[in-house]
């Protein structure tokens, strides 16, 4: 499978290391998943290019365009798109193994409305993704980096909210983001508070009681299970 982040270079062709959200992951695939991944990626999938696209002329029927970043093993992102058929999703992921997982969701459930991009996110939204285009923005247990030494991958920064808030539609917009990790959710509110094109859907200005509409995904159970407890936040773009 290709390679999911552009390089850079200097101009005196020294390699430019970049901070990402993610780190790469040396599993080789079988030849099962290898053939699937040729066979179904054309169908379903979308090739990172470095010019804007309209997403919705992927789809056969023009929606509102939700964009999932990270989307794990895939199935809470089909899950959604299957109860869902006024909206169009569209997932990002780095990781192969979800990828392929959510490739055999889309063909099991024959799914019409989910294209999904094999790619760095924060590079496909600077890329692909037309600014004020898409309608919902939503990021479900991004990885809390945890350890204090690496907090500097944490995908949400101010850039990062800025750069969504480009991309979401003005005058109802909306950006979802949950996590079982409460230093997370605190540094989101602090970022998100910082910016006035924003607002808050929590009657208190923190957190929101989790909507009907957002599956239980596997990190949550994890999260449940050791004891954390999950944050949603919700806003909507002025």
């Amino acid at each position: 499978m290709r390679n999911v982040v552009t390089l850079k270079y200097s101009k005196n062709g020294v390699f430019l290391r970049k901070v990402r959200s993610f780190v790469f992951r040396n599993r080789k695939l079988s030849r099962n998943k290898h053939d699937f991944f040729n066979k179904f990626w054309p169908k379903f999938g979308i090739n990172f290019q470095l010019s804007y696209i309209n997403a919705n002329n992927f789809f056969t029927v023009n929606n509102p365009i939700v964009l999932e970043i990270g989307f794990g093993m895939g199935f809470s992102l089909c899950r959604t798109a299957l109860n869902c058929s006024s909206k169009n999703f569209l997932g990002v992921e780095v990781y192969p193994p979800g990828v392929i997982s959510c490739l055999k969701y889309i063909h099991m459930y024959n799914l019409k409305n989910i294209r999904i991009i094999y790619y760095d996110a924060v590079e496909v939204l600077n890329s692909m993704i037309c600014d004020k285009s898409i309608f919902k923005v939503q990021i479900f247990f991004p990885d809390p980096w945890l350890k204090r030494r690496h907090r500097k991958r944490r995908i949400f920064t101010r850039y990062f909210a800025e750069l969504v808030l480009k991309k979401l539609v003005p005058n109802g917009g909306i950006l979802h983001i949950s996590t079982d990790c409460q230093s997370y959710a605190e540094e989101i509110l602090s970022i998100i508070g910082s910016i006035d094109e924003y607002i808050n859907l929590s009657k208190h200005s923190n957190y929101i009681v989790k909507p009907d509409s957002r599956p239980v995904t596997h990190f949550e159970k994890r999260g449940r299970s050791l004891g954390n407890t999950i944050f949603d936040l919700m806003f909507i773009v002025r």
